[in-house]
């Protein structure tokens, strides 16, 4: 396997794991109906949009300047 992939591994079981502390569930709940879950899905990608669009702001300022 790729160092890659064993990154995403533990990142994957440490957001695990803080969802559980902070939540006292995994997403192995069934409280949530699958409008929850793609509401859900939605926020958080408007969320990495912003994030991605700031990262790219910021490299593109960096490039400028060399």
């Amino acid at each position: 396997m790729s160092k890659t992939l064993d990154i995403v591994i533990s990142d994957l079981r440490d957001r695990e794991l803080k969802g559980l502390r902070e939540y006292g569930v995994t997403v192995d709940r069934d409280d949530y109906s699958l409008l929850d879950w793609l509401t859900e899905a939605y926020q958080e990608t408007l969320d990495n949009a912003l994030y991605l669009q700031k990262a790219i702001q910021e490299e593109k300022k960096r490039l400028c300047q060399i």
